[in-house]
């Protein structure tokens, strides 16, 4: 089973994803992400959006979609 999406972040070209790591030593430089779009609650996963690999370069952190244990 897939680990769940940890975060949501912006890429330089201002489209938003929400993200989770690849899980590989090989694709340290990517994440496993599916795009979303802002609405009045937070974020939504866009119509027909499918996951794909996202590049960790020149990405930044927007939201934490997993509260981190105390």
């Amino acid at each position: 089973m897939p680990h769940p999406y940890t975060h949501i972040v912006q890429d330089l070209a201002g489209q938003f994803f929400q993200v989770r790591d690849a899980g590989s030593a090989e694709l340290s430089h990517v994440f496993h992400g599916m795009a979303v779009k802002r609405t009045a609650g937070g974020f939504a996963p866009k119509k027909g959006a499918r996951e794909i690999l996202v590049r960790k370069l020149g990405c930044r952190a927007v939201a934490d979609l997993i509260a981190k244990a105390a």
